[in-house]
């Protein structure tokens, strides 16, 4: 004899088959059957060195860190790969003490601070300056043998600062523009005539 199901009884069925395997897919996907101590259950514990691995270190070096404060603290930098991966103190607590032996107070210590600690956001940032460069006026004037008028001052547009492009160059090509420049200054504000040229200038600007 055929057995004959109601379709309010079929749909419960249905249900009822749907929902276990809603707990099952549930259970697998959220980790429902976790292992409570993974540290009991499992007998490699390699895992933790991806932990430990953050502090290695290739090599290190000793550096001034003055990012917009006068204090320049000595601090290291910890090399991996050719990166600085981590910053930190130099000295410990108590240490730091000035070439005539003083010491400090223990809050002054271990000289590092934030700004110090984030110092690789400016390494690596896309807005470090990491090539020599100069304004294309400047370079224009060091061209042009640095033409200057009666009281010794630039024409004004060579000192478009702020406005001005910059021209990418070796370091070597920037050092002689350097050179030049301060070279002309000394011998533009040198002697008698220098300091009339100086006294000119500061006049005209007050």
């Amino acid at each position: 004899m055929k057995s004959e199901i109601s379709r309010r009884e079929f749909l419960a069925r249905i249900s009822a088959a749907g929902f276990g395997a809603l707990a099952v897919s549930a259970t697998k996907a959220w980790a429902l059957d976790a292992i409570t101590n993974p540290l009991a259950a499992y007998p490699d514990r390699g895992w933790e060195n991806v932990y430990r691995d953050l502090w290695k270190y290739d090599s290190k070096y000793t550096f001034t860190c003055a990012p917009n404060d006068t204090h320049n603290c000595l601090l290291h930098a910890y090399v991996r790969d050719g990166v600085i991966t981590r910053i930190g103190p130099s000295m410990r607590y108590g240490e730091a003490k000035d070439l005539a032996g003083n010491g400090t107070t223990h809050r002054w210590d271990p000289r590092v601070c934030q700004k110090g600690l984030a110092l690789t956001r400016r390494f690596y940032g896309d807005r470090r300056v990491n090539q020599t460069m100069v304004r294309a006026g400047f370079k224009r004037w060091h061209d042009e043998g640095f033409p200057r008028g009666k009281d010794g001052r630039p024409d004004e547009s060579y000192f478009q600062r702020a406005r001005d492009e910059w021209i990418r160059m070796p370091h070597a090509e920037a050092a002689v523009i350097v050179a030049a420049a301060l070279k002309n200054i000394a011998e533009t504000y040198t002697g008698e005539e220098g300091m009339r040229r100086l006294r000119n200038n500061t006049m005209t600007k007050r």
